[in-house]
């Protein structure tokens, strides 16, 4: 009988719980973009309001004109920002001329053709470089590689801490993605951004090297992921 009611008790007693570890995998993949955002503004002061406002549309339409000069189509280009200001004398009250910002964001398919078509924009009319985003049209295939990549930095750190401890990593018991990133900004706006990145895994992708004319290089963007899985340990 006393045997029997250990047996009992050990069977209802709960099973050890299996350590587990926790882990991140962070992965960057360096590519070449294929599409630039540009972001350029048009900013005119005069005394008159409506010479500020005449003045500031023509530079708009002209620089709207050299973009279709390079074939640059309707639907990628944009007015992003207006806004019209006044600014006094020492008095506070009389005006002492009055301002006009417009922004055109245009969305270059050719991004050989940068450099120019910012020179042409700056020649019809525009007085500020606000941002340019390289961008990849293929973002989901090389999110997935860095995904991937990451599932991969999660799965080796796990192996290197469990043996660290004398342990081996019996499988994976969870995962989840945190992160994704794809941009390089060189600034955003009347304003400036930085988009921060991390790494932990970097891959190369070879890229052509510029014309020896450029002065622009378009380098390489970062694609990112980030992962956090959970592994069963023996």
């Amino acid at each position: 009988m006393k045997t029997l009611a250990v047996l009992l008790l050990s069977a209802a007693l709960p099973a050890p719980a299996q350590p587990t570890i926790n882990v991140s995998g962070d992965a960057e993949i360096k590519v070449v973009p294929d599409q630039a955002v540009l972001s350029m503004g048009v900013e005119v002061h005069a005394k008159l309001l409506d010479d500020a406002r005449r003045d500031n549309d023509r530079r708009v339409r002209a620089v709207r004109a050299a973009a279709a000069r390079f074939g640059i189509a309707d639907k990628d280009v944009q007015t992003d920002f207006i806004q019209v200001g006044i600014a006094y004398e020492n008095d506070g009250v009389t005006p002492k001329y009055f301002s006009t910002q417009k922004s055109i964001v245009i969305v270059l398919h050719d991004v050989e053709k940068m450099e120019v078509v910012l020179a042409a924009a700056l020649d019809a009319g525009a007085t500020h470089i606000l941002g340019v985003d390289f961008q990849t049209t293929r973002l989901r295939e090389f999110r997935d590689q860095a995904r991937a990549l990451a599932v991969q930095a999660a799965s080796e750190k796990a192996r290197d801490m469990a043996a660290a401890a004398g342990l081996k990593v019996a499988g994976a018991a969870g995962i989840s993605a945190a992160d994704y990133g794809a941009r390089s900004w060189y600034g955003s706006g009347w304003g400036n951004q930085r988009l921060n990145l991390w790494q932990n895994i970097y891959q190369d992708r070879a890229h052509p090297a510029g014309g020896a004319q450029e002065t622009i290089a378009l380098g390489r963007i970062s694609v990112t992921a980030s992962v956090a899985m959970s592994f069963r340990l023996e």
